[in-house]
């Protein structure tokens, strides 16, 4: 769902900022750091983009919920 997106889009920025620093200080495994920003990279070019379709949905009102009435929930009736 869209805060689950958005959520984790914040924890792969973190990690994508702190792997870097990693890098760039020769600490630690940085195959394992590199990865992590790779990884970060495609949440966010290809799995947080999702969340556009998901805020539409949402803005887009209750209307479209509510307006169907409630004697055609009772179609085999």
């Amino acid at each position: 769902t869209y805060s689950g997106y958005v959520t984790l889009a914040y924890f792969w920025g973190r990690m994508a900022v702190l792997s870097r620093q990693k890098i760039a200080a020769a600490e630690g495994d940085t195959a394992f750091y590199e990865a992590k920003v790779m990884t970060a990279r495609f949440y966010f070019d290809r799995l947080l983009p999702r969340t556009l379709a998901h805020k539409q949905a949402l803005l887009s009102g209750a209307e479209n919920l509510m307006d169907m009435p409630e004697a055609l929930f009772d179609v085999a009736g």
